[in-house]
């Protein structure tokens, strides 16, 4: 199944002053012989205490975030932390200068926990450990919020502990003949998922990772059944070739399934809102999160635009019925319409996700292009402008590449 890869994040570095953490144990003390493999170095913002354990952990957290996450010690080392400055404040005499753990600190914790799954899952006999992992993760995030009601830190983080734990707790353990529905009840987390996601200005990385692992899941339930198709090398986005496979009322995914399109609605509209305040901030923040936030808005739009383009050119083009005025209740001006407009956002999108230094973004553009000009009416203005600016950006890329993308440029010349 085509996958999008995860935290993308990778935010600034200048004007940080760096602390090396090392692995925690339970007690908060480090634990000897620690390699410097299993060593990250501590971000603190400008202004912030050194010594503020509230501060060091936060740094710690957001440097391992932002790192490749694969080490199980350092994660352990987070969560122990966690654990005792936890116990130490609702433990110490208040009279005494006191540990105030915040709404980010649950949130912390709460991640945290549920990042150890991943080292956990697929392991023997590790599915009730994952579960309780997650559970614990859960429980934080209570905890968190009966003290902070308001926290949009702690729903963001039970937003992305529900949208982790339905693929790799619930969904790994179903088939096409579950029928856990009443009990599972998928499409109720699913929901509260999206009532929790707000996005969180103070950590984009964080909003995006969580609309990624949402895009995820409807890929997975979208394709479910054709799994075995997917690890054969079939692309999960080639839906020529994969057809829906029937899943009974009953089974855990049908809901889910039921509502994909006002899903693909609700990931488009949340990332347009990302990528709006995106383009906002700082080049630096731009160049890391901007660009790919905006390629995958831009394929979005041109998915939804799948569906009423193939209407169209069928109605258009391909109608040997003359009594065939409209097909899965579009017809041919509104199927044209509709999708016009989702492919030139399709394209917006992808132009802005354009990088100068990689010329398949200006290929992505191109294709995207020339897919809207098929859409305008034959040898219109409006496609002929279509196909020239297409063939502009490919002869670039082409130039560029010493040939790489010579026969799509063939293609577009010949067609024209």
């Amino acid at each position: 199944m085509a996958k999008r890869s995860l935290g993308l994040g990778k935010q600034r570095k200048e004007a940080k002053k760096r602390k090396t953490g090392t692995q925690l144990s339970p007690e908060g003390t480090p634990v000897p012989g620690m390699s410097p493999a299993n060593q990250l170095e501590i971000e603190l913002e400008d202004g912030i205490d050194p010594d503020d354990e509230l501060a060091q952990l936060q740094g710690l957290w957001k440097t391992y975030f932002q790192s490749d996450r694969d080490d199980e010690l350092v994660l352990n080392g987070i969560v122990h932390e966690c654990d005792r400055m936890l116990r130490a404040a609702n433990q110490q005499d208040k009279s005494e200068t006191s540990l105030t753990v915040n709404d980010e600190f649950y949130a912390i914790y709460a991640l945290a926990l549920s990042e150890l799954t991943i080292f956990k899952a697929g392991q023997d006999d590790s599915a009730k450990e994952v579960s309780g992992f997650f559970d614990a993760a859960l429980e934080m995030c209570e905890k968190g919020l009966e003290e902070f009601p308001d926290s949009r830190a702690l729903r963001l983080a039970r937003a992305k502990i529900l949208l982790q734990r339905i693929p790799l707790e619930y969904i790994s353990d179903l088939d096409v003949t579950s029928e856990q529905a009443d009990k599972l009840k998928l499409h109720e987390l699913v929901e509260r998922a999206q009532t929790d996601f707000q996005l969180l200005e103070s950590d984009p990385e964080l909003s995006f990772e969580i609309l990624q692992l949402f895009d995820d899941l409807v890929d997975i339930v979208e394709n479910y059944g054709h799994e075995k198709d997917i690890e054969e090398g079939l692309d999960s986005d080639d839906e020529d070739e994969l057809e829906i496979v029937d899943l009974s009322t009953k089974h855990p995914l049908y809901l889910v399934r039921e509502n994909l399109s006002a899903h693909h609605e609700w990931l488009r509209n949340q990332l347009a809102n990302l990528a709006s305040q995106l383009e906002k901030r700082e080049k630096s923040l731009k160049s890391t999160l901007f660009h790919p936030v905006s390629r995958r808005l831009g394929q979005l739009y041109l998915k939804a635009a799948e569906k009423p383009s193939q209407v169209f050119l069928t109605l258009a083009y391909d109608n040997d019925d003359d009594n065939l005025t409209e097909v899965d209740g579009l017809d041919m001006t509104d199927a044209q319409k509709t999708a016009i407009e989702f492919t030139s956002k399709g394209v917006n999108h992808l132009e802005n996700a354009k990088k100068e230094d990689d010329p398949q973004t200006w290929v992505d553009v191109a294709e995207a292009i020339i897919d809207l000009g098929n859409l305008y009416d034959a040898e219109s203005a409006d496609q002929e402008e279509c196909y020239k600016k297409a063939e502009g950006i490919l002869r670039k890329a082409n130039k560029a590449t010493h040939g790489k993308f010579q026969n799509v440029l063939d293609n577009l010349v010949a067609s024209g």
